[in-house]
């Protein structure tokens, strides 16, 4: 199966956060950098949730990447959180899926951060 390579257009950073504690005994958060690949990036639309009676706050966004395995393992080993910065925003991953089980694309769900 060929990809058009100019499908991932879209830079993101994949990361998981860590509390840790710091040589003065206090917990801080370290952001452990996984990857930072080129995205295709779809936004759930907004007359889908209402067509489908969801809550405009369930949107999702969906990052497909090429396949990279150190992503599928980090998400396993980090009982599945993992973040994604993308475009000023903050995504949490919901779901992560090998399409296909090809090891070709990985799609991860995710939605925006509440701060």
């Amino acid at each position: 199966m060929m990809i058009n390579a100019g499908k991932y257009n879209k830079k993101v950073s994949i990361y998981s956060v860590e509390m840790v504690t710091d040589d003065a005994g206090f917990q801080t958060e370290t952001k452990t950098v996984i990857c930072e690949p080129y995205a295709n990036v779809k936004t759930t639309k907004g007359i889908t949730l209402i067509t489908n009676n969801s809550d405009f706050e369930e949107a999702h966004t969906n990052f497909t990447i090429r396949y990279q395995k150190k992503v599928i393992d980090a998400y396993e080993n980090n009982n599945r959180d993992l973040l994604i910065d993308f475009a000023g925003k903050t995504y949490k991953v919901d779901y992560l899926n090998n399409i296909d089980e090809r090891n070709v694309e990985i799609e991860l769900q995710a939605k925006v951060v509440r701060h």
